[in-house]
C-alpha cells in the first residue's frame, strides 16, 4: 500500500481511497518550526509501523528527508513522465512552435527500455527526422526498422546534431534539451497532482496513454506552476 502525506485537518482518516486504490493516510504540518517537524516525524513513523515504504506528498514544505530517514520514499513523477514521453514531447513541439515533420529529433539515454521503444515508435509518425544516442541503440534501430519501418540514425552516423535532444536520464547532452525528470513540470487534464497519477498508474487503474499533456515547462523556462495538490475523494 501506498501512504499518503496530507495536510493537518480535523477529520483524520488511516485510510483514503483515489480511483479504487487504497492509500494509508497520515497528516502533517509542513514548515520548518519545531511544531512541524516532530509533526513530519510522527507521521513518518507512522507510515513506517504501517510498513508503508512510498508515499504521495500532498501537504506543502515536508521534508523528505525526514521520511527518507524512517524508511519512506517520496513518489517521483519521473516514471510516469517517461510512459507518456510521446505525448510530453508532442507538446513542447507544439509550444516552441517546431513543425514535426520539419524537426530533427534526438534520444540519449543510459540505457535503452521499453518507454524509450514506445516513444520513438510512437513519434516516428509525426517526426521526420531521428537520432538516437544510448547503448544497445544498434540493436533498439533495428527492431524499430524491423518492426514500424522507422529510420533512427544512431550517434557516430554522421552529425547528432537536433533541433531537440530528449534525454530519458541524465544522460548529457547539449543544445535545445527536455529532460524527462524532476525538475519537469507537466501538467496532465486530472484533478491530481502528478505523484498521485503515478501511484494509481503504478497500481494499475490508471491508463497513461489516455492522459492528455496540457502543458510542459523546463527548468529554464518555468516559474513552477505544476498543479496544486488535491485530496483524493
Amino acid at each position: 500500500m501506498f501512504g499518503l502525506v496530507c495536510d493537518r485537518a480535523a477529520e483524520e482518516p488511516r485510510e483514503r481511497v483515489a480511483e479504487g486504490v487504497r492509500f494509508c493516510a497520515v497528516y502533517a504540518t509542513g514548515g520548518d518550526t519545531l511544531r512541524a517537524r516532530l509533526s513530519q516525524r510522527a507521521a513518518a513513523r507512522k507510515l513506517a509501523r504501517r510498513g508503508v515504504r512510498e508515499a504521495v506528498l500532498l501537504a506543502k514544505n515536508i521534508d523528505r528527508a525526514v521520511l527518507i530517514k524512517h524508511g519512506v520514499v517520496p513518489i517521483s513523477a519521473v516514471p510516469l513522465y517517461r510512459a507518456t514521453a510521446a505525448a510530453i514531447v508532442r507538446r513542447y513541439l507544439a509550444q516552441e512552435g517546431l513543425a514535426p515533420r520539419n524537426t530533427t529529433l534526438a534520444f540519449v539515454a543510459e540505457h535503452v527500455t521499453r518507454e524509450l521503444y514506445r516513444a520513438i515508435g510512437s513519434l516516428s509518425a509525426d517526426v521526420r527526422y531521428l537520432a538516437l544516442c544510448a547503448p544497445g541503440g544498434a540493436a533498439l534501430a533495428s527492431r524499430l526498422q524491423r518492426e514500424r519501418g522507422v529510420a533512427v540514425r544512431q550517434c557516430g552516423e554522421g552529425s547528432t546534431r537536433a533541433d531537440l535532444t530528449v534525454a530519458f536520464d541524465g544522460t548529457a547532452a547539449e543544445g535545445a534539451v527536455l529532460r524527462l525528470d524532476d525538475t519537469l513540470c507537466v501538467i496532465y487534464d486530472s484533478p491530481y497532482p502528478n505523484e498521485l497519477l503515478t501511484a494509481l498508474w503504478r497500481a494499475g487503474t490508471l491508463d497513461a496513454d489516455k492522459l492528455t499533456v496540457l502543458s510542459v515547462s523546463t527548468a529554464e523556462s518555468q516559474e513552477k506552476s505544476c498543479k496544486m495538490p488535491q485530496l483524493p475523494v
